[in-house]
Formats: structure tokens, sequence, C-alpha cells
């Protein structure tokens, strides 16, 4: 007797295809609010939907009662174990399971297995979306609030939901302002405290006055890369990575730890740009299931390539330490070389050996002068 194939995996394989390919907003400063069922989650930077690749993540906190800041329950718990970085979500009849380091995702209970990925995004764990949605039977839905400019609602529902998504829209007004004034209060900026003074050792301050600054590393070998990431991992900050395209196709562990621990890839190209581009894009789609625009090129291919739709990076400043450089020493050259820049700055690092040993004496050095590194996304580079 032939064996009958389970239903829901290919179900939901076809739902995530096109889930992948579904359009979204394309603003710059788009703000989006998180709706569960007839209620408005708090909006704060470190909750809000983001799309990466085509695909609209949230925090797994969001489908949690006792998480997701508005007590509304969507039958779901979750749990985040910080140090397996594996991120559950689960009820009496399935287990969702992302592993971030692996980049994978299954079904504990059934077996099954998606072709889906946690990431890590203000240092807590993002899950897509569709994915949960699918397995567990919610909906899901996103659209534009009339009322608040370049403002958006996604909306997470179980079948406890009452209001269809315009009329909602319509009633949460008040809801949906009050969450962004809140949330505009708190990007205010706190009063600055005295500046304590440095050792003759350390480099002359300088004041970044939190300054943006998004940190990108160039690399044409992976030989630099595990000492990188496991600096950034202990302090807590995330980067842009520029991999050639032989980079991303011989070492996938590594760039799906990467993208697993909440850092952002690019494509690398110095010579022959488009075959290049395309060559990584094609390697990264292959080995971590995702899609980036973001490209390392020559300034002089830069204009063409954005009309392609290519988000090009525009370094304020790259250095590559050399054999013989202190790390104090390095990070005071990087702040003279910054100097009183009050703008958003762009610091290029060569992704070596060398800069994995002074990389720590650097953040610390930035983060002392007030310089605050930020999370790179594509949609501010």
């Amino acid at each position: 007797m032939r064996k009958k194939r389970p239903v829901l995996p290919l179900v939901l394989a076809v739902i995530l295809a096109v889930g992948m390919f579904q359009p979204m907003p394309a603003a710059a400063a788009n703000l989006y609010f998180t709706g569960i069922n007839d209620s408005v989650a708090p909006l704060t930077s470190s909750s809000m939907p983001y799309w990466s690749g085509g695909t609209l993540y949230v925090p797994y906190t969001v489908f949690d009662a006792n998480q997701n800041g508005v007590g509304v329950s969507l039958g779901l718990y979750t749990s985040y174990n910080h140090r397996s970085h594996i991120v559950t979500i689960f009820n009496l009849k399935q287990m969702l399971v992302f592993d971030l380091e692996r980049g994978t995702c299954r079904d504990d209970m059934t077996g099954a297995a998606y072709d889906a990925r946690a990431v890590m995004r203000y240092g807590k764990p993002y899950v897509p979306l569709y994915v949960v949605c699918s397995v567990f039977g919610l909906e899901y839905s996103y659209n534009q609030l009339s009322y608040i400019s370049q403002g958006y609602l996604v909306r997470i529902k179980s079948a406890d939901a009452v209001l269809d998504d315009g009329l909602f829209i319509d009633r949460a007004r008040e809801l949906i302002n009050n969450r962004l004034r809140d949330y505009t209060q708190s990007l205010s900026p706190a009063e600055t405290t005295p500046t304590v003074p440095v050792s003759p050792s350390e480099p002359p301050e300088v004041d970044g006055s939190n300054v943006a600054t998004y940190l990108a590393f160039r690399c044409e070998s992976a030989d630099g890369l595990p000492a990188i990431l496991n600096t950034l991992d202990g302090t807590g900050q995330y980067a842009l990575f520029f991999l050639a395209p032989q980079v991303i196709e011989e070492e996938g562990g590594l760039v799906r730890r990467i993208l697993g621990t909440g850092h952002s890839v690019g494509i690398l190209a110095r010579e022959g740009e488009e075959e290049a581009l395309s060559r990584g894009r094609l390697a990264l789609e292959e080995v971590a299931h995702t899609r980036t625009t973001l490209a390392y090129v020559p300034d002089g291919a830069r204009a063409g390539l954005e009309g392609q739709g290519w988000v090009c990076w525009k370094e304020t400043l790259y250095l590559e330490p050399g054999d013989s450089v202190g790390g104090t020493a390095f990070a005071g050259t990087v702040l003279n070389r910054l100097g009183t820049r009050r703008r958003t700055v762009y610091l290029t690092l060569e992704g070596s050996g060398n800069t994995a040993r002074v990389l720590p004496a650097l953040l610390r050095q930035l983060s002392s002068n007030h310089y605050t590194v930020a999370v790179p996304v594509e949609t501010r580079l």
C-alpha cells in the first residue's frame, strides 16, 4: 500500500514560496505598528517589525501573551535559550524551533523542516511572520495608515479577532497615535553626564555627540571572520560584512552565523562588478536562503548599479591596521581621522586578523567618546 505524504509541509512550502515575494513598502523611514487581534502593542525600536530580503520579521515575543506588552493571547507560548541561541514557539500540538546559529527551522513534534530562519536584531531574536502564522493557523496583514505619514500596521490575528482590518484601523486611531507619541518621546536625547578625563595612555578624547556609526568589514577571505564575530557578539555590537563571492560559496557556516546573530551581509565586488554581484547574490541565496541589495563597489560603478536597485556603500573612512600597530594606537588614529564630524559615519575596516586584534580597543574608544554603533539596515544606509 502506498504511504500518503503529509499535506501540511507541502502546503506550507507553497505558502513560503509566495511569502518570499510579497511586495514591501519602500520608504526609508517607515513606522511599523504591531496589532495583535484587536489591540496594538507598544511601539519601540527594539520591537518594530521590519523587512529583510522580501520577508517580514517580528520579535518572537509578540506571539506570547506574557511578553507582547498587551497581554493578548494567540494561543502560543515562546522561549529563548541564550546559550544555545534557540527560539521555541509552541502550543500543545506543535513546537516550532529556530536555531539561530545553524539558520534552521523545524517542528520538533512532527519532524517537518522549513526553509526559514530567525535573525538577531537589537539583541532580540526576530522570526519570519509568515512561517509562524502558517504553521499555527494564524492570519496576518499589513496596511498603510492614512493618518500617519509612512505608518503601517502589521496585524496578527487568531480566531478570537473580532474586527476586520478597516474597522480596526479606524477604531484604533487614538491608541495608535498614543503609541506614536510615546515612541517619539522615548527618542528624546537624555541629559549628558560630565565627561571623565582619560589617562595619558589612552587616545585623545573626541566627542562624537552620539553620532550614528555604521561599521562594515571588507572580506576577501574568511581569515579574520571568527575572531571579529566573537568580539562583536561579546560586546553586543552589530556590523555589515561585505563578502567576496568566493567567501560566501566556501564559508556557508560562517555566513549563516553572521546572519543568524543579527549582522548584515553585502557583496564585495571590486572588479567585474555586475558579474560578481550576481554570483554573490546567487551564492547567498543558496547557502543562507536570503537576499541582499547591499554592495561594495568602486565609486565609478555606483550610479549605474544604484539604478538597478543596489544599495552601494559609500564609506566615510577606510582603514587597514598593520602588523605592528596596537589596539589603543589604532583606536586613536580612527578617532583623530573622524575629528569633529557630526554627521553619520560609515567606517570600513579590512576583515583581517589584524582588525580582529585591534577591534576590542576600537569599540571601547568609540563608545567612551559617544559614537553610537548603529544597527546596519538596508533602508538606512
